[in-house]
């Protein structure tokens, strides 16, 4: 919308759930659109990723990437919580939720989720509004609300999430590997960003037996996972200065400076075959034909 160099040889379009490595099929039906014109008046543009989750790709001047903007350290937990958590000993804790819009799941889902968070050694904390399963552990609590941030600290060993944006930077913030199950909007996307860094592991609820949960949970707290989400942690916190503090930044400079237009790039005012360099492409292709003709037309008149 703003005309940020977006390849779709290399650059996804949003919601295609593809990566920056597309064969040919996924780069003709990943073809972005742009239909952005009102946005694309924008001086400035914040944008929520940062090169821990994004894919590499050409940005302009009027660019400022402040993925993370609303993490923060973590609060104490309520005592009872805090003492719940520190009751798992070595084995750590896993956290839960699959966001705010999710308020309930079926049944049987409950009890496939319930079954595999029971044969974990860890403790659990679970956000989640529907009936007790049946097959709920004794290392299972379920909760309402929880503190997300709060409980991303040291004894987490695993946070199980819808995949939405927010949640994936917290855990980024506090190096906690993540096991997602995507459901809607840019939730899937986000968790293939996550994958392809070996941060993440990607559950379907649809498929979800007890096993593949189960199996999801022990990947990422035992193997690699938590040597690459330490390594996305180093990059989002090694950063001139804070996300926040630099979105706060290019707000007011927008404003001292009656907007920003200096930052702006030309290709908003042109149409889409000047951009492309299309016109200069078709002149130098008319003068090469016609060069072509009159050498043509010589070449006969000399053999007659």
């Amino acid at each position: 919308c703003a005309q940020l160099p977006a390849p779709p040889s290399f650059v996804p379009a949003a919601m295609s759930k593809l990566t920056d490595k597309m064969n040919f099929s996924e780069r003709v039906t990943g073809k972005p659109t742009s239909a952005c014109e009102v946005m694309g008046r924008a001086d400035i543009w914040l944008m929520r990723t940062y090169w821990d989750f994004d894919f590499p790709r050409p940005f302009l001047p009027n660019f400022k990437f402040v993925g993370g903007l609303h993490c923060r350290p973590a609060k104490p937990l309520p005592e009872d919580m805090e003492e719940f958590v520190q009751s798992s000993g070595e084995a750590g804790i896993v956290v839960f939720t699959l966001g705010s819009l999710v308020k309930n799941i079926t049944t049987e889902k409950g009890n496939i989720i319930a079954s595999a968070l029971a044969q974990i050694p860890q403790k659990v904390l679970w956000r989640y509004a529907g009936e007790k399963p049946d097959t709920l552990g004794a290392n299972t609590r379920i909760y309402k609300w929880i503190p997300q941030n709060d409980l991303l600290h040291p004894k987490t060993r695993a946070f199980i999430t819808h995949g939405g944006t927010n949640g994936i930077y917290e855990a980024i913030y506090h190096s906690v590997p993540m096991v997602g199950i995507p459901m809607f909007g840019d939730q899937p996307e986000n968790m293939i960003h996550m994958e392809t860094k070996g941060a993440a592991v990607i559950v379907d609820l649809n498929s979800m037996k007890t096993e593949d949960l189960k199996d999801a949970i022990n990947a990422v707290i035992n193997e690699k996972y938590k040597e690459n989400i330490l390594r996305l942690s180093s990059i989002y916190h090694d950063r001139p200065m804070s996300p926040l503090d630099e979105a706060v930044f290019w707000i007011e400079f927008t404003m001292r400076n009656k907007g920003a237009k200096h930052l702006r790039v030309q290709a908003h005012e042109l149409t889409w075959y000047q951009y492309h360099s299309l016109d200069v492409l078709a002149f130098l292709l008319a003068v090469v034909l016609l060069l072509i003709l009159l050498f043509i037309k010589t070449c006969s008149f000399c053999f007659q």
